[in-house]
């Protein structure tokens, strides 16, 4: 099994609504009317029996051959074309685990609504004077605000630091093992960056939500209702679940993201060179559009 790279992706869009928990993307469902559940019925429960009935089957991966076609056609397309990016590397090359998740949980911060190309320099200039959580933790916060001006969102800085000084005081150094864990304990980090940290770092297979993923996963299966929208988001991570690879689940989630932000971008994206054009399902449409009513009703 292959080492799980860090994170990545055109982040400056993606990035701005996974830090919020939100997407903008226009994606939606068919027509299919939504069935309250039964009134004895719990909270989670309803929530389940209500997102299960306002998806059409179109919208979902319904085979499992379907699925690890997905993955290995995704997998192998990322190994050849992911980009070099710092982080990546560093986290490749990176045995200790509290180290490696440091690495992923410092470039998944500077992500956030700012551009790969502006985080390259900062986020080696970061590593290279707080290589480990230690030294973050002993670092003033003044320290902490020169070297990133520039970068904006100064409460990231700010998080980051009382972050690692609550593992260090706390937990004696060891990061959080899981998602639930890191997004419980880490000041700042939500579902998204918690479930990038725990795939990318630890190897739990959590799938994780992010413009990019959001994108590619409304024109995959055609969605088209707002996905800022509750039941929408709550579909979208469910089929960001079924879809990580447990063997590869951190760079299943990279290749995802990879993928929306150099091939299945906003505008024009370059579908002949999408490693799932085949299973996507807006492509067929395009291709072959079919007439008389939506195939998603």
């Amino acid at each position: 099994m292959k080492k799980s790279r860090a994170a990545v992706g055109n982040r400056s869009g993606r990035r701005k609504q996974a830090s919020s928990q939100e997407g903008k993307e226009k994606c939606a469902f068919g027509s299919s009317q939504a069935k309250p559940s039964a009134p004895s019925a719990g909270p989670a429960r309803q929530q389940k029996a209500l997102l299960q009935a306002s998806v059409s089957p179109y919208h979902l991966f319904r085979d499992v051959a379907e699925v690890t076609a997905l993955q290995e056609s995704l997998l192998d397309w990322y190994d050849r074309k992911k980009r070099d990016l710092p982080w990546r590397r560093l986290v490749e090359d990176e045995v200790d685990l509290d180290r490696r998740a440091y690495a992923v949980w410092v470039a998944e911060v500077m992500l956030q609504q700012t551009q790969v190309a502006t985080v390259i320099n900062y986020y080696t200039r970061w590593m290279q004077k707080w290589p480990t959580l230690q030294d973050l933790a002993s670092a003033s916060l003044e320290e902490v605000n020169q070297l990133w001006a520039g970068l904006g969102y100064y409460s990231r800085g700010r998080w980051l630091q009382e972050g690692a000084r609550k593992v260090v005081e706390e937990l004696g150094g060891h990061m959080p093992r899981t998602a639930e864990t890191l997004q419980q304990f880490l000041p700042g980090v939500g579902r998204y960056t918690a479930g990038a940290i725990a795939s990318i770092a630890f190897g739990q297979a959590a799938g994780v939500v992010d413009g990019n993923v959001i994108r590619v996963l409304c024109r995959v299966r055609a969605i088209g209702a707002d996905s800022s929208s509750t039941l929408v988001s709550q579909h979208l991570w469910s089929l960001a679940q079924q879809l990580v690879d447990p063997a590869r689940p951190g760079d299943f989630n990279q290749a995802a993201m990879e993928l929306g932000a150099i091939v299945c971008t906003p505008k024009r994206p370059l579908c002949s060179h999408c490693p799932v054009q085949n299973l996507c399902r807006a492509r067929q449409r395009v291709s072959h559009p079919r007439k008389g009513g939506s195939q998603g009703s």
